[in-house]
């Protein structure tokens, strides 16, 4: 049996992930807004007034690049960042009113894209492939 790199399971999950991106970003380019920065986005109209820190943890980026897209965000209006009281080396992220109008079209817009990516799939192989992701993330998280 030979192994051929294109047809691993690691190499489909980047690929997949990969072209899911694109498309997104592709149906971001009008708002000027990235993948990356969507997710900030869509994560602070769930979760408001998150430190960097956590923001950078419950987004999976790095701090230094999560300061760097917070910047663009920023100067965009988009989120505003406030010390934190008691503790003046920590910033609080706010997302701003012109932020949070957002979140629908940047919900619907990934929801679009999710829909033709997952066309011809049943709502129960959907289920078992998200049962079957978290479980590879949770064993590799784990250091199982």
């Amino acid at each position: 049996m030979s192994f051929e790199s294109d047809k691993s399971i690691a190499f489909m999950i980047a690929k997949t992930r990969n072209i899911l991106k694109n498309e997104l970003e592709k149906e971001l380019k009008p708002y000027s807004i990235s993948y990356a920065q969507r997710v900030i986005l869509i994560r602070l109209c769930e979760k408001d007034r998150l430190t960097q820190k956590e923001l950078a943890q419950d987004t999976y980026f790095e701090q230094s690049n999560l300061t760097l897209m917070l910047d663009k965000l920023e100067l965009k209006g988009l989120v505003k960042r406030e010390p934190k009281e008691n503790d003046r080396r920590a910033y609080l992220v706010t997302i701003t009113a012109k932020g949070r109008e957002l979140q629908d079209e940047l919900i619907t817009l990934g929801e679009k894209v999710i829909e033709r990516a997952f066309k011809g799939v049943s709502s129960e192989q959907k289920e078992e492939m998200s049962h079957l992701l978290q479980t590879i993330y949770e064993n590799l998280k784990n250091g199982l």
